[in-house]
């Protein structure tokens, strides 16, 4: 659990994107994005089809109100374009995952989303250290590649159920050390 714990209406809007807590209403969009062939193929399977991801958004908001996790939902101009989530908070550390975006988005707010991610886990919640445990998939290729330009660190490979991933590190420091430039590159300032 984070020492910090955001309000059940917690949202914000930075870099022309808005964001809130997912809800129940969001799980057919979830559903879909996650479901989709190309979307999930390094991700992990949702289980029981649209209702389990109802069922599973249902306990989440009782992790979300106990402060353990916070998935988010992202919107473009008032339309729903992507996810990702705050999770295993441990003192001063959490993880950083399930970052899943609609197809065709522009690139400016494909990476925006985990840009955003982390300025809440630093800068609101008071994090100083992202363990991404659950990790990437190898053939990920544009997501490791992102986050290292973020200062991101691999600690180790393993195999699980969909093939080899890798873990990632990223420290406070090195995320406000690289995120100007990540900024000024994306033209999000």
């Amino acid at each position: 659990m984070t020492n910090k714990i955001l309000p059940p209406d917690y949202h914000g809007e930075r870099y022309g994107l808005t964001y809130r807590f997912v809800n129940v209403g969001d799980a057919e969009f979830i559903f879909k994005l996650r479901t989709d062939p190309v979307l999930s193929k390094y991700i992990h399977d949702i289980q029981g089809g649209l209702e389990g991801q109802i069922q599973w958004i249902s306990k989440y908001k009782q992790r979300e109100a106990e402060g353990k996790e916070y998935y988010f939902i992202f919107y473009k101009d008032e339309k729903p374009v992507g996810l990702n989530r705050l999770y295993s908070f441990h003192d001063t550390t959490y993880t950083g995952g399930s970052w899943v975006m609609v197809p065709n988005s522009p690139m400016e707010v494909v990476l925006a989303v985990p840009l955003i991610i982390r300025e809440i886990a630093f800068e609101e919640l008071g994090m100083t250290f992202e363990d991404n445990y659950d990790a990437t998939h190898v053939e990920n290729r544009k997501v490791i590649k992102f986050n290292k330009m973020f200062g991101c660190k691999i600690y180790k490979h393993f195999m699980d159920v969909k093939g080899e991933y890798v873990a990632m590190s990223l420290t406070k420091e090195d995320f406000e050390a690289n995120k100007p430039r990540l900024v000024k590159m994306l033209n999000l300032e």
